[in-house]
């Protein structure tokens, strides 16, 4: 483990600037902070370049079965509690940070289903709907242009872990979208407009469920390419539900149905 005692240290200077997002994306890399979430990354097949421990929680991090599994091209550095807050988004950091890489990713011809977020910008919820994804079984999230940064420090804290274990795809210009549909996968939308009942729907079959924008809902270019559209039913009062709920509530759906279909067939 090497120790960094100057703020003018080359490393440090290129971890400060992994804050904002146009350098995350130029260089493909993003920070995780906090023991469980660092544990979540290093025991991930993520690419993990470099760890950095303040001196206040070496005894923690020695303490942890995780640096076990750290790989040897992981680079580890100690260093002063005040030079490690200057890496760090949170007020009130843990003692440990690392930078880890974009994972590409290669999509398979695989039976199951995708959740696509359409502009969807709040952090928080962007980070539920990966978590919920991972917790239903989802084949991966599809992320449009101008859906919120998923490697902004509060969306990854909202996943709790699961952008580790689910891909998650940029479809800038729908392409991916439009190849899953060529390829059989039909593409499901929410809209508060419809009557169809969501309840009503097979959903036993290879599909992407969309959800869209908090304010705007559904973009054009989505609702072009649906095959099926559908309500959420809401006896009550309330105009209409969070993305990221009514995003967990179809997903989950699929389990049921799936569920049942399994059961049905014993």
């Amino acid at each position: 483990m090497e120790k960094i005692t100057s703020k003018d240290n080359s490393s440090i200077k290129e971890v400060r600037k992994f804050k904002e997002k146009k350098y995350r994306t130029a260089n493909k890399k993003f920070l995780v902070e906090g023991f469980r979430f660092v544990e979540e990354a290093v025991k991930s097949n993520f690419y993990i370049e470099e760890l950095f421990i303040s001196e206040e929680a070496l005894e923690r991090f020695y303490g942890y079965d995780f640096k076990c599994k750290i790989k040897e091209y992981t680079k580890v550095y100690s260093l002063e509690d005040k030079l490690f807050k200057t890496l760090t988004n949170t007020e009130s950091p843990q003692g440990i940070l690392a930078v880890a890489r974009y994972k590409d990713i290669e999509l398979k011809a695989k039976d199951g289903f995708y959740i696509l977020a359409d502009k969807v910008q709040d952090p928080g919820n962007m980070g539920t709907i990966i978590r919920s994804a991972h917790a239903s079984g989802a084949l991966g999230v599809i992320l449009t242009k101008r859906t919120v940064d998923v490697y902004n420090d509060k969306t990854l804290r909202s996943t709790m872990g699961s952008i580790f274990h689910i891909p998650i795809i940029e479809d800038t210009d729908l392409s991916i979208t439009k190849t899953l549909k060529d390829n059989g996968f039909k593409v499901l939308v929410s809209s508060l407009e419809e009557s169809h009942d969501f309840y009503d729907i097979n959903l036993n079959k290879n599909i992407i469920i969309c959800v869209g924008n908090e304010g705007r809902g559904i973009s054009d270019e989505i609702l072009n390419l649906s095959d099926e559209k559908f309500k959420i039913p809401m006896p009550g009062k309330a105009e209409s539900l969070n993305v990221a709920v009514a995003a967990s509530i179809m997903m989950f759906e699929r389990v049921r149905q799936n569920l049942k279909k399994v059961d049905n067939s014993i």
